[in-house]
């Protein structure tokens, strides 16, 4: 097996489900021809290292993707990632005689997160004046 991971090109960010691409390199004509196996390097992997396994990637789908002469492999969780980073071990190979890569994640904050969610007063408390200005600001939000 001489494929490598290379750069890695995240899609999310923090308190967000991953998304990545990290690219696939060195790799042989074989590897070329018939394809990459990839997944998830197994629990014992992460504890050898003395690495704790983020908890999204319980939900991980790796899959090889092809693109012209690019290949890489895109990286998805349906969980969100609640860290900075993420230690993520692929085994790639044949089963049996798996070769494990590693690729750090890294992940910022979102530049431009969702609004927090804004309490309203209850209607029966609320005054036709501030129902009105309430009104009034959820127009002004949506033009």
């Amino acid at each position: 097996m001489a494929a490598e991971l290379g750069d890695i090109a995240p899609h999310s960010y923090i308190g967000q489900p991953l998304v990545a691409d990290i690219d696939l390199v060195s790799l042989t004509p074989d590897e070329v021809a018939q394809g990459v196996q990839a997944r998830l390097a197994m629990a014992d992997v992460y504890r050898g290292a003395n690495v704790i396994m983020n908890p999204a990637l319980a939900t991980v789908k790796l899959s090889v993707v092809r693109q012209g002469q690019k290949t890489y492999l895109h990286v998805t969780t349906t969980r969100p990632v609640e860290a900075d980073y993420v230690h993520l071990y692929v085994e790639m190979g044949a089963p049996g005689k798996p070769d494990v890569r590693l690729a750090t994640i890294w992940l910022q904050r979102d530049p431009n997160p969702a609004p927090p969610p804004v309490a309203l007063p209850s209607a029966a408390t609320m005054t036709p004046a501030q129902a009105e200005q309430i009104a009034a600001e959820a127009r002004s939000a949506r033009a």
